[in-house]
This record gives structure tokens, C-alpha cells and sequence, in this order.
């Protein structure tokens, strides 16, 4: 399968207790490279993976890998308040600017200006169709780009899975959205912020175990339904 999970960056990052992390006036000053090597003297480059490291960064980091591990091509990228959509394999310095920072039209004025929307669409136009979609982003970093303009890219034969979106959902045929709050993550045993991650995980768990699925209805079910594995693993 061909799968692509858009995420998003998060607040908590990998920074060098010798590094201060850029400031928004300071990104918005200079290009990437710049940044990297020319602004300071010394800057640490990280891939956005390594860089990332909310919970449900590091969730969806492992269930990418076991997707991998069974075979499926898995492309992954991040939406950040920072520089726009980056890939995983992207390196970045460390920076301190999230979308939460900024009012709704601050978010709707920065996402234009970073060039999201456009990008993902583009992402979505490849000839070569994905087979799943995950955005796994918050109803913050949705704001910053028009998502139902993005989800018209999707072709016919791909699933897209959003979360806490069903009116947005039930606008497109192919299109699912799942609940993920806080009585989800109470039912998950885990934080909020980590429910879309656990739901990717258990995805690629029941992916590695069960082979591919056959139907829309079936890849929500697998995110949404433990493993044989994780239940013999729990005891239950």
C-alpha cells in the first residue's frame, strides 16, 4: 500500500541545552538554509522526525516503521508553524513558534504565507495514488489551510481519515473521520494529545497482522480496535 500521514510539529522539541531555538521574526527573516548555516555560528540540523517529540509524534513514528516493516510505501509529513509543510527526512534548527501561539486569522494569515494549503494539495495530485490518508492534526493546525479544497485533490480509490471532522467527512464519499477526545483517550488509557497516535498505531499493528485491508470501513476499524497482539499483551 502506498499510505502518506500528514502530522503536525509539536511544542515539545529535541533542543541542545547550548542552543536558544529561533523565534518566529527570526525564521520569517531568513530561509531554512540560512538558518541552518549563516545566521549563528553554531546550529544544530535535525530531521523533522527526530526533532518532533510529542507523544503523538513518537506514537505515529512507530506505527510508520511498522507499516514500513510489512511492506507499504509510507511518506510522512509535517505541517509546522514554522516553515509550512516539511518532510520527515527534512532537517530543520530547533524553533519555538506553534500555531496555538496565534489567533484564528493569525493561523489563517500564516498558513497562506507558509504556502500549506497549496503544498498538500500538490502532495495529493501525485499521478501515483495513495492508497490512505491520515491528517493527523488538531482543529488548530486545520485552520491554517482550507482542508475540504485539499481532501477535493483525493482520487476516488483513496481513503482519507481525519479526526474529530465529521462534517467535513460526510462532504466526501471517501473520507472518514473518527472521534478522538478526551473520552476516547479515557477509554485508550492515554492523554488527549495522543489519541491519533495510539489510533496509527494500532492501524499498523493490525496491518502487520491481518494483511491489507479490504474496505474503507475496515482501515477504521483497525485504528480504532486493539491487535490479537496488544490484547494477548495486556492480559485481556
Amino acid at each position: 500500500m502506498r499510505v502518506l500521514v500528514i502530522d503536525q510539529c509539536s511544542g515539545s522539541k529535541q533542543v541542545p541545552d547550548w542552543f536558544t531555538p529561533y523565534t518566529a521574526d527570526e525564521i520569517d527573516e531568513h530561509s531554512r538554509e540560512e538558518l541552518l548555516d549563516g545566521v549563528r555560528e553554531r546550529v544544530p540540523a535535525l530531521r523533522a522526525e527526530k526533532l518532533y517529540t510529542g507523544r503523538q509524534q513518537q506514537f505515529i513514528t512507530e506505527a510508520c516503521d511498522r507499516l514500513r516493516d510489512a511492506g507499504d510505501e509510507v511518506d510522512r509529513v509535517f505541517v509546522s508553524a514554522g516553515f509550512g509543510v516539511v518532510n520527515e527526512s527534512e532537517e530543520l534548527p530547533p524553533y519555538e513558534v506553534t500555531f496555538n501561539d496565534y489567533t484564528t486569522a493569525e493561523v489563517r494569515e500564516r498558513g497562506e504565507k507558509l504556502g500549506i494549503g497549496p503544498d498538500l494539495r500538490s502532495l495529493l495530485s501525485d499521478e501515483d495514488a495513495y492508497d490512505i490518508v491520515f491528517v493527523a492534526l488538531g482543529s488548530t493546525y486545520i485552520k491554517s489551510f482550507d482542508l475540504p479544497a485539499v481532501l477535493a485533490e483525493l482520487p476516488p480509490e483513496t481513503t482519507g481519515v481525519l479526526f474529530n471532522q465529521p462534517e467535513i467527512a460526510e462532504e466526501e464519499r471517501s473520507v472518514r473521520s473518527i472521534p478522538a477526545r478526551t473520552a476516547e483517550a479515557k477509554e485508550l488509557g492515554t492523554i488527549v494529545v495522543a489519541v491519533k497516535g495510539t489510533y496509527l498505531q494500532q492501524f499498523a499493528e493490525n496491518r502487520t497482522q491481518r494483511g491489507e485491508p479490504s474496505s474503507t470501513e475496515e482501515i477504521i476499524e483497525w485504528c480504532t480496535s486493539p491487535s490479537t497482539s496488544q490484547t494477548t499483551l495486556d492480559g485481556t
